[in-house]
């Protein structure tokens, strides 16, 4: 983080405060990634460093609950001046706010959870991270979200240095703004978006259940470079109609992962009327018999159109039609929270005298789980 007086963060956002809102609107979807990473549960504590005006907090008030608690840690005075008002227009009595520094803040009690959400200048600082990770109690987790250059687009640079240089007092680090958190951080995940020009970050602190497994040495133990890997397929496989007999019998690769979020199972619920407790009751089904609510079978199944084509494109035909399944199986629960991705295989291509059939494999699975959420045999017919 800076030193540099005129150019510090309270100094800097200060002028940002009243159009902060307004200006940041289009980053929420990320703000909300990074707060379904922290696998929030009624009653947690939460830490909202660099809390700026309180934008992550209606998400994390939802998750928590009124049994929760949430201290936000914010060194400009307009900024927290807006979070304060958010929380009084709010009626939320469990949110506590600090102005201080992300160096200096000492929060009342341990925390179960800390967010990071755009504070570029935190996260590039070793003592304001080792302050506030101090402050989480062990096993507690952690997620991060920030603007970053991007090596996928690079021609989008200058529009990230034009958009990004409002709002951070330094570009240090900006190509892996996690690095500092991943020498502390053991199995840190990371999860690029907008071509690259966004990167959110999460892991669990030593004693997380699924989190770490190695002591905090201090060394780059995290599986940062693995998720980035996987969580950042190559483009699609592009293929005629005519190639697609060479292709029985491969597997074709994986899909990106993405997350299981309660409002898209709510909302295949009401759609479907299947509306039992386990699917739309987070507070019943965190006492259940999965430990959360979980998505529907067919839920999970039915995202198989948009995941494939995140992987095969088949160019030059007319019509491509679902013609139905042969087989399909649910051998695990796809918990809300989790992160699903589905890998693909080609079973078999039929040459018919109006079309080609392919009989694709498809095997969904949950980040972190080892059976598969849903396994499927599911039959294209292709029209050129």
């Amino acid at each position: 983080m800076t030193h540099d007086a005129a150019r510090s963060a309270p100094t800097l956002y200060r002028r940002l405060a009243g159009s902060y809102d307004l200006t940041t609107a289009w980053l929420e979807p990320y703000r909300h990634r990074a707060v379904s990473h922290l696998r929030l549960q009624p009653g947690d504590v939460v830490l909202d460093v660099g809390c700026g005006t309180g934008m992550s907090f209606e998400t994390i008030q939802a998750a928590v609950g009124p049994s929760g608690r949430l201290v936000g840690v914010e060194p400009c005075p307009e900024m927290l001046a807006g979070a304060r008002a958010r929380v009084e227009a709010a009626g939320w009595d469990n949110v506590t706010l600090l102005e201080a520094s992300a160096e200096e803040a000492t929060v009342p009690g341990p925390v179960d959870a800390v967010l990071f959400a755009f504070t570029h200048d935190v996260m590039r600082s070793p003592k304001a991270l080792a302050n506030m990770l101090g402050q989480v109690r062990t096993g507690g987790r952690l997620a991060a979200a920030g603007p970053k250059w991007t090596a996928f687009a690079p021609q989008l640079n200058p529009l990230v240095w034009q958009v990004a240089s409002q709002y951070v007092t330094s570009f240090e680090g900006f190509r892996r703004p996690w690095a500092e958190l991943e020498r502390v951080v053991p199995d840190l995940w990371v999860e690029e978006a907008y071509f690259g020009c966004v990167y959110l970050a999460w892991g669990g602190l030593p004693g997380w259940p699924g989190g770490g497994r190695a002591g905090n040495t201090g060394a780059v133990t995290s599986s940062a470079h693995e998720s980035l890997a996987t969580d950042l397929p190559a483009q699609p496989r592009h293929v005629d109609l005519g190639e697609l007999p060479g292709l029985a019998g491969r597997h074709l690769g994986f899909s990106a992962w993405h997350d299981i979020t309660q409002e898209d199972v709510s909302r295949y619920a009401a759609l479907t009327g299947d509306e039992q407790w386990i699917h739309v009751d987070p507070a019943r089904a965190a006492a259940g018999p999965f430990g959360a609510t979980v998505a529907h079978g067919f839920f999970t199944l039915g995202r198989f159109t948009g995941l494939l084509a995140e992987i095969l494109v088949v160019d030059g035909v007319r019509t491509t039609l679902n013609y139905g399944l042969n087989r399909v199986r649910f051998p695990a629960p796809a918990r809300v929270g989790g992160r699903l991705r589905m890998g693909l295989g080609v079973n078999a291509v039929e040459s018919l005298p109006d079309s080609v059939q392919v009989l694709y494999g498809a095997t969904f699975e949950v980040e972190g789980q080892p059976k598969p959420v849903c396994v499927a045999e599911v039959i294209f017919r292709y029209y050129g």
